[in-house]
């Protein structure tokens, strides 16, 4: 049990880690918009920052699931896994479409106001990644919903 709280404690850090340089990256995004300079580093900030987001994430998931016990598991337990499981799906399609858009928005408006047209292509090309992705979680949904249907 002890090691399970250090390994999760070790799991926070790194999570708090990676939030932190995340938010590095989206700062230096930013500075460089607002400057008009180093238009060329702003690729790769973007991603530098996705990914920094998503260790942050996945560490973050690793740190909840450490305390899981298997022992005393029964089925109110399984039905709690279940509906977070359910819920952290509906706010990760949610927060994907909500990204999508922004990042949409924002290259029409840097578009529209900078000129931008690499900066634009970049933000174009996340945004049509993020909503097919979030077409393939719908359509996925979909799917298990009809199979469980007919399965009962």
């Amino acid at each position: 049990m002890k090691k399970n709280k250090k390994r999760k404690i070790k799991y926070y850090c790194a999570a708090c880690f990676f939030v932190l340089l995340a938010l590095l990256e989206l700062v230096l995004i930013s500075l460089a918009v607002l400057q008009h300079q180093r238009q060329n580093s702003i690729p790769k900030n973007i991603i530098y920052a996705v990914f920094a987001i998503s260790v942050a994430v996945y560490l973050f998931y690793k740190a909840k699931t450490e305390d899981a016990e298997i022992d005393d598991e029964d089925e109110r337990d399984e039905f709690i896994i279940v509906k977070t499981d359910h819920q952290m799906y509906k706010i990760a399609s949610w927060l994907i479409y909500i990204l999508s858009l922004v990042f949409l928005i924002g290259a029409a408006f840097m578009y529209e106001n900078q000129g931008f047209t690499d900066l634009v292509l970049v933000l174009t090309t996340v945004c049509c990644t993020l909503i097919i992705l979030w077409n393939i979680l719908f359509l996925i949904e979909i799917i298990i919903g009809i199979t469980n249907e007919f399965r009962n």
